[in-house]
C-alpha cells in the first residue's frame, strides 16, 4: 500500500459480475440475431440499443459509483467483455469504448466531472487524432474539428476530442489537449466503410466553431488521467488506474471472446462436416484437425492466462494506489504483445480448418474473423511496437518511440 495514501479509496465493486455474465450468455442469441443488421447499417441496432445497452445499463460498468456507475475492476469488466463478443464483437467494441472514455472523464477536474455526471451517469466516446483546433477567446475557446474513428458516436452524450490550441496565452507541452463537448453541438459525418468491425458506427464526428467553455479544455500540462487527490472528486480506485494500459487491456479481453467462439463454430461442425477431397467423412476422424484444436484451444489458453495476468497488474496498482513505473507499464505492453500474436495465430489457423465456406456470408465465422482481423491491428495492438517500448526501456536507450505515459 501507498503510505502516502491519505484518501481512503472506494474499492472496486464487481458484486453485479455474476448475475450480468448470465445475462449477457442469455442474449447472445439476440446478439447474433442483429449483428447483420447491425453490420449493414454500420451501427449496433436499436433492439441491441434499448435489449442490451439501456436494460442492462452496461456502459457505465467502468464508471466509479461516486458518479453513479457500477465501479468494476478491469477484470471484472474484462471478464463481460470477453462474454459480449461471443455475441457480437462490433457490440463489445462500442461497450468497451464508452466506458474506457466515459472513465477518462472521471479522471479530470472537478468542474469538468460535474460538467458531465453532475445530473447522473453519462457516456462518453473519444478520438484525438488529426487533433481538432481551438482559438481562444473570451471565456473559452471556440473548436473546429472533424474526428474519424468516433466509436460508439451514436450511443454518446459527450466527444472527447484531441485538440491545438492556436496560439496560446498560456505554457506550451508538447502532445494534444482534450476537449469534452455535448454530442448534440458536433455533426456526425457518415464515414465509416470498412471491411471489419462495421457495426460499431465509428463515423467522424464534426465540429464547427463550437464555443468552448474554458474549464472544458484539459491542457498537456495536466493531462487526462492524471492522479490529484487534491480535487473534490477523488477517491476511487480507479482513480489510480494507468489509463492508456487499462484501455488496451479491456480492449483486447473482447478480441480473446470473438476468437473463443469461432473455436466454438469451429468444434460444432467437426463431428458432421467433411474434409473436402479426402475419405474423412467427419473432420474428427482426421488426427491432423484434432491435434490443431488442441493446439489452438490451447493457444488462446495461454492468451487468457497472460490477458489476465496483465489486467490483474492493473486492479492491483489502483487498488493498493500504487502507479505503475515505467518498466512496469513497458512490460505490460509486452504481455499484451504476446496475446495479439496468439489470438491472431488461433483466429487464422482456425479459418484454414474451417475451410473455404467460412468465407460465405451466411457462415458467421468470416464476421468474427473479419472482425478480428481489423481490431487486432489497433495501433496499441501492434505487437512490434510493444516489444521495441519494452526494449528501449530494458536496454535503456533513450529516446523511446512513445512517451510513458501513452505505453
Amino acid at each position: 500500500m501507498n503510505t502516502a495514501l491519505k484518501t481512503k479509496l472506494t474499492p472496486f465493486s464487481d458484486d453485479r459480475l455474476p448475475g450480468l455474465l448470465e445475462e449477457i450468455k442469455a442474449l447472445r442469441p439476440l446478439l447474433q440475431k442483429n449483428a447483420p443488421e447491425g453490420e449493414k447499417q454500420r451501427s449496433p441496432t436499436s433492439e441491441v440499443q434499448e435489449q442490451v445497452f439501456d436494460k442492462h445499463g452496461i456502459l457505465n460498468l467502468l464508471l466509479p459509483q461516486r458518479w453513479g456507475g457500477s465501479g468494476m475492476s478491469p477484470t471484472g469488466f474484462s471478464r463481460v467483455q470477453q462474454e459480449l463478443a461471443k455475441g457480437d464483437m462490433s457490440v463489445s467494441w462500442v461497450n468497451q469504448i464508452i466506458n474506457g472514455s466515459t472513465l477518462l472523464a472521471t479522471r479530470t477536474s472537478d468542474a469538468i466531472q460535474e460538467s458531465i455526471f453532475g445530473n447522473g451517469p453519462s457516456t462518453v466516446c473519444s478520438a484525438y487524432n488529426p487533433p481538432g483546433k481551438a482559438k481562444e477567446v473570451e471565456g473559452g475557446y471556440t473548436v473546429s474539428g472533424s474526428w474519424p474513428y468516433s466509436s460508439g458516436s451514436r450511443q454518446a452524450k459527450w466527444i472527447m476530442g484531441g485538440c491545438l490550441i492556436a496560439d496560446p496565452s498560456g505554457p506550451v507541452v508538447p502532445g494534444i489537449n482534450m476537449c469534452f463537448i455535448p454530442m448534440d453541438e458536433v455533426e456526425i459525418e457518415d464515414t465509416w466503410y470498412v471491411t471489419g468491425m462495421q457495426g460499431t458506427g465509428s463515423d467522424t464526428t464534426v465540429a464547427k466553431d463550437v464555443f468552448l467553455p474554458q474549464h472544458m479544455m484539459v491542457t498537456m500540462d495536466k493531462p487526462v488521467g492524471t492522479i490529484d487527490p487534491s480535487i473534490k472528486h477523488f477517491g476511487a480506485a480507479s482513480d489510480y488506474l494507468p489509463v492508456v494500459p487499462t484501455v488496451r487491456c479491456t480492449g483486447i479481453a473482447q478480441l480473446l471472446g470473438g476468437a473463443q467462439y469461432m473455436l466454438e463454430l469451429v468444434m460444432r461442425d467437426a463431428p458432421k462436416k467433411p474434409i473436402v477431397t479426402t475419405f474423412f467423412t467427419k473432420r474428427i476422424d482426421s488426427q491432423v484437425f484434432v491435434s490443431d484444436i488442441g493446439k489452438v484451444a490451447s493457444q488462446l489458453d495461454n492468451a487468457e492466462l497472460l490477458l489476465f495476468d496483465a489486467i490483474g497488474q492493473l486492479d492491483r496498482a489502483a487498488s493498493t494506489a500504487t502507479p505503475m513505473t515505467q518498466v512496469e507499464a513497458a512490460r505490460n505492453r509486452a504481455q499484451c504483445a504476446q496475446v495479439i500474436q496468439l489470438i491472431h495465430g488461433a483466429s487464422e489457423q482456425l479459418m484454414f480448418m474451417a475451410g473455404s465456406s467460412a468465407f460465405m456470408l451466411n457462415n458467421p465465422l468470416q464476421r468474427y474473423w473479419r472482425d478480428l482481423s481489423m481490431a487486432l491491428r489497433h495501433v496499441q495492438n501492434i505487437p512490434s511496437l510493444g516489444y521495441e517500448i519494452y526494449g528501449r526501456d530494458l536496454l535503456e536507450v533513450a529516446p523511446n518511440i512513445s512517451p510513458p505515459g501513452a505505453y
